[in-house]
C-alpha cells in the first residue's frame, strides 16, 4: 500500500512566531509525532493575520496503520491550549486535500476519519468529484 506525505502546520493566535516557549510547544508536537511516524521538519510559508506562521512545519508519511497514532499525538497536543491550530495538508498526483483542526473541536473520530479518506484519495481507493476539493474542516 501507498503511503501519503501530510504537510502538519502548528499556529496559535496567543504566541509570536520566535516565541520559545511556542517552540518548545511545537518541538513537542513534533518529537511525539516522530515517535509513531517518519517525518522531516521543512520550511514553510506564513499564514497571514496568524502568530507563530514563521515556523516550520512537518511532514509526516501515513499509512493506513500509522494514522491512529498520529491522530492521538495531534488530538492530545491540540488540547493543551484551546488557542492552538494545526493545518494538515496534502497532495499527491494532481489530488489535494486539507483538514484545519483547532483545540476546540478536536475528536479523534472526524480526525481519523478525514486522513483516512485523504489516504484513500490520494491512492486512487475511491472516487472524486473534485480533486481540488477540501477534505475536511475542523474549526
Amino acid at each position: 500500500m501507498r503511503e501519503l506525505q501530510v504537510s502538519v502546520t502548528a499556529t496559535s493566535e496567543r504566541f509570536d512566531a520566535d516565541d520559545d516557549r511556542w517552540l518548545r510547544q511545537v518541538r513537542l508536537l513534533h518529537e511525539g509525532l516522530a515517535l509513531e511516524v517518519p517525518l522531516e521538519v521543512r520550511p514553510t510559508a506564513g499564514v497571514p493575520g496568524t502568530k507563530g506562521s514563521g515556523l516550520p512545519s512537518i511532514v509526516v508519511l501515513l499509512g493506513s496503520a500509522s494514522v491512529g497514532g498520529a491522530v492521538a499525538v495531534i488530538r492530545d497536543w491540540l488540547k493543551r491550549d484551546r488557542d492552538r491550530r494545526i493545518d494538515l495538508t496534502w497532495e499527491m498526483d494532481g489530488r489535494k486535500g486539507k483538514v484545519t483542526v483547532i483545540a476546540t473541536t478536536v475528536d479523534n473520530a472526524s480526525l481519523q476519519t478525514a486522513l483516512e479518506h485523504g489516504l484513500r484519495h490520494a491512492i486512487g481507493a475511491e472516487p472524486e468529484d473534485d480533486p481540488q476539493a477540501d477534505c475536511g474542516s475542523h474549526g
